[in-house]
């Protein structure tokens, strides 16, 4: 039975579109869903001499909050239950794993974007390190 979604959000549409699958899984289950959002740092690659800072990376806590807070109410009036986490200092996927075992979630939901080859890269890389390494 599924209890608790994990919803990873970066503040882009592209991964606003992971909401419809997580909100209609709550709504079918009748489970809590838990919207998380990281504050990352920038990634450096040293062998490419180049650092990534991918959209909008070095947010406030505050306007995290707020936006996660945003959907929050949309999802209530959805009746649809939703707590918010705002995480830094981690790498994205480490934080989100680590937010996934603390909350014994039974299911993460998240959806890869349209970026730069790099960024895909990078993208692809975290959903990676989360499809092996979530319990």
């Amino acid at each position: 039975m599924i209890k608790k979604i994990l919803v990873p959000l970066d503040g882009s549409k592209w991964a606003e579109k992971a909401l419809r699958y997580a909100a209609n899984l709550a709504h079918r289950y009748q489970a809590e869903l838990i919207l998380v959002r990281s504050l990352q740092p920038e990634v450096a690659v040293p062998e490419m001499k180049m650092v990534f800072h991918g959209p909008r990376i070095f947010i406030e806590k505050d306007e995290a909050s707020v936006y996660l807070t945003g959907i929050q109410r949309e999802l209530g009036e959805l009746k649809i239950p939703a707590r918010i986490a705002v995480l830094d200092g981690h790498r994205v996927g480490e934080a989100i794993i680590d937010v996934a075992s603390k909350e014994m979630v039974d299911a993460i939901v998240l959806s890869m974007h349209g970026r730069s080859r790099f960024g895909r890269w990078l993208a692809a890389s975290v959903t990676d390190e989360i499809i092996q390494r979530a319990p």
